[in-house]
């Protein structure tokens, strides 16, 4: 069963073995910051981590420019697949490119519909915070990005946005309706 958790201590055998996949990654367009956090918190022994995302999803301590943001690991069965995190809140820099949602997937699941059915799953999460919609974008070259945040648009509803230049690179903007109903 796929599914999306709030990072827990009892997923850290899995969570190590993606990290592993990730830090060995070449191809990845760049590294969302929620897996780089984890890639860091591996070589502190995890120290604070859990209270640190803790703080995040709450708005205690926030980094300057940083808005609340909860993350998940997306899970099938037990074992750790990929990242989610979820922003509930959107700055004018978060419009242009960020989103409220980034993801990432380890590299031996790619291309295997994990995404999909994670941001699907991240939707109903959105939708628990009041949003209508969540902004999803990517670089205009991230195809397997792309073609995963367009599908769940065409599937859930919303329309693509005007792509943006952000420090140089073009952005592909999608809004996505989240569920609607009793959340």
């Amino acid at each position: 069963m796929i599914r999306l958790i709030k990072p827990h201590p009892d997923y850290l055998e899995s969570v190590l073995k993606g990290i592993e996949e990730y830090e060995s990654d070449t191809t990845a367009f760049h590294m969302i910051r929620p897996v780089h956090d984890m890639i860091e918190a591996k070589h502190n022994h995890f120290k604070d981590y859990f209270n640190r995302l803790n703080n995040e999803e709450n708005g205690i301590n926030l980094q300057p420019n940083h808005v609340k943001q909860t993350t998940f690991w997306l899970l099938d069965d037990d074992q750790y697949v990929g990242t989610i995190a979820l922003r509930h809140h959107l700055t004018p820099m978060l419009r242009q490119s960020g989103g409220h949602i980034a993801y990432q997937v380890i590299p031996s699941k790619r291309r295997k519909g994990y995404m999909t059915i994670g941001l699907k799953l991240c939707l109903d999460e959105a939708a628990k915070l009041g949003l209508d919609t969540v902004l999803v974008t990517c670089q205009e070259g991230n195809i397997a990005s792309y073609k995963t945040m367009h599908r769940v648009m065409v599937q859930m509803g919303g329309y693509e946005d005007t792509p943006s230049d952000f420090d140089g690179h073009q952005v592909r903007r999608v809004w996505i309706s989240c569920p609607k109903g009793d959340n």
